[in-house]
């Protein structure tokens, strides 16, 4: 049985959505691989479109600027690992152990994403799954809020978003709910 994935938000700063690189694992930093694809699910009612975005915007907001958001539609059928909880990651880990993980690593979980992406489209971590894996032993810590790296593209649609922004008149722009349409 197939949990159904809410649509997702992209956020890049190229002007057109492309092509998914395969996962490549990084022997000093296991808990994140170069490569994939990486969303956040999309919240168009809430006062930021992603978790990402919220996150980016209180701790990195230059990392925010000129992006191209992109939402996206994922299949019915997609095979997404979901981590909303400590057990959940140690499963995994347990599952997708890479020995070649850099011991320099610490606490990082030692993932084999090049081994995961050959049993499932992605891996999602919740909020709550973010919270529990942070500063756990062994660690996520890296996946800064609720996000999904995703392997391949299994996206029944893809729709670009137009963001829109208000001055609160003062020095400094403000974010605002419910300004995010899409195009």
């Amino acid at each position: 049985m197939f949990k159904i994935i809410k649509p997702q938000l992209f956020c890049t700063r190229k002007k057109e959505f492309g092509k998914i690189l395969p996962v490549k694992n990084i022997d000093w930093y296991p808990a994140k691989p170069i490569g994939g694809l990486w969303t956040s699910t999309y919240t168009p009612n809430d006062e930021y479109p992603s978790a990402w975005v919220k996150w980016c915007i209180k701790e990195q907001p230059e990392w925010i600027k000129g992006i191209n958001f992109f939402l996206l539609i994922p299949k019915e059928d997609v095979n997404v690992f979901i981590i909303n909880s400590f057990d959940d990651l140690k499963y995994l880990c347990e599952r997708f152990m890479w020995a070649k993980a850099d011991s320099l690593s610490g606490l990082l979980a030692p993932l084999d994403w090049e081994e995961i992406a050959k049993y499932y489209d992605g891996v999602m971590l919740t909020e709550e799954g973010e919270k529990e894996t942070r500063y756990s032993n062994p660690s996520l810590y890296g996946w800064d809020c609720e996000s999904t790296l995703w392997f391949r593209n299994v996206f029944k649609e893809i729709k670009k978003i137009k963001w829109r922004k208000k001055c609160n008149n003062s020095s400094n722009d403000a974010f605002y709910p419910n300004v995010w349409k899409l195009v």
